[in-house]
């Protein structure tokens, strides 16, 4: 089964109070006992007994009535994964704070949090804002640096939400019989329909619905998602004036009609006032954001030296639980060199010639 991040990118950033419960230590930092490590990623590794606090601040936030113990492991899993994934990257990109970046973000944590630092060690929480620190640069500099919005952007933006957002009146010919009756009387009503004839009368001559005789078919007004799924998708990507493929529910066959499209009022996407743009311009860039931040991820994921070790007798999920993420189309060679410092770079060009 392929996962892909996008599952698991709301706990992309663990809560503050949750990633105080552990320390990710650098691979080649003091020795610990080997027995005890449970997760290498890259140059970061993670002992049982940290991946264990991390755990049970998870469950502490998470009903076991929302959510499966297989559930709740591979969230577990991915946030530890994600959260090595990022620092490891900081590391290569040689991303460090400043000392005074993070007596700034600690003076502002005491006016935002204070029950925190009356909790925790100040070293603690200066280490914590620091992995912090690390992976909100990593991000901006390998996400949101790319992201770029143009103007016609943000009015076909506009228009496909308008669209998604409009109301429709909507018309049916419900039509019963045999799979072969079906088909025959489809032919002869799209016929009859390209001559000219109204949809409406269709559907008083053939609708297998008694009150279409007097309604012409029409259901009334509504919002696609509101109408059943497979009625509503269909609705979704239907023009005005066109009739539908045939939709298949357990009341029987249905051809669509849209009759009226009803838009949101005082909203002109060619020329939208400045509180629209920003609404609309916000919007694009957290859809672009959310879809660059997936396949980033993925990248970093599938690029990346995975270990789960034995997790013994300490309850934590095994390898099992890790995603398979597609590897097509990854360059993971062209991406550790992109973390060379251009400086470096320019240095070899040089000493190449």
């Amino acid at each position: 089964m392929i996962i892909h991040f996008n599952s698991y990118t709301r706990f992309l950033l663990l809560f503050l109070a949750v990633s105080f419960s552990f320390s990710i230590t650098g691979i080649h930092a003091k020795a610990l006992v080997i027995d005890r490590i449970y997760l290498i990623v890259n140059s970061q590794m993670i002992t049982r007994t940290e991946a264990q606090d991390v755990a049970a601040a998870l469950n502490a936030q998470n009903s076991t009535a929302e959510k499966s113990q297989t559930q709740l492991n591979e969230k577990l899993l991915m946030n530890l994964v994600q959260e090595m994934l990022l620092l490891d990257r900081a590391e290569a990109l040689k991303i460090i704070p400043g000392a005074k970046e993070i007596e700034l973000r600690l003076d502002r944590l005491a006016v935002d949090q204070p029950q925190l630092l009356e909790v925790y060690a100040e070293e603690d929480l200066k280490e914590q804002l620091a992995r912090e620190f690390k992976k909100h640069h990593v991000i901006s500099r390998e996400v949101d640096s790319k992201i770029r919005l143009e103007g016609p952007e943000i009015v076909l933006f506009c228009k496909q939400q308008l669209r998604k957002d409009r109301q429709v009146g909507l018309a049916q010919i419900l039509l019963q019989g045999s799979t072969a009756e079906v088909q025959e009387k489809v032919k002869t009503i799209r016929k009859a329909f390209k001559s000219g004839i109204s949809f409406e009368e269709l559907a008083k001559q053939h609708s297998a619905d008694s009150s279409a005789k007097r309604t012409g078919g029409k259901l009334g007004i509504f919002k696609p998602g509101d109408l059943l799924a497979e009625i509503g998708e269909v609705t979704n990507n239907l023009e005005p004036g066109q009739i539908s493929k045939v939709v298949q529910t357990n009341l029987g066959n249905h051809l669509l009609y849209i009759y009226e499209e009803v838009f949101a009022e005082g909203l002109d996407c060619d020329n939208l006032n400045p509180e629209q743009e920003t609404h609309y311009s916000n919007a694009l860039y957290a859809q672009k954001r959310d879809a660059l931040l997936v396949t980033y991820m993925d990248e970093l994921f599938a690029c990346a030296n995975i270990e789960v070790k034995d997790p013994g007798n300490s309850d934590l999920p095994t390898a099992k639980f890790l995603p398979v993420v597609e590897k097509k189309n990854i360059n993971c060679q062209a991406r550790r060199i992109m973390v060379l410092p251009q400086k470096k770079k320019k240095e070899k060009k040089r000493q190449n010639k």
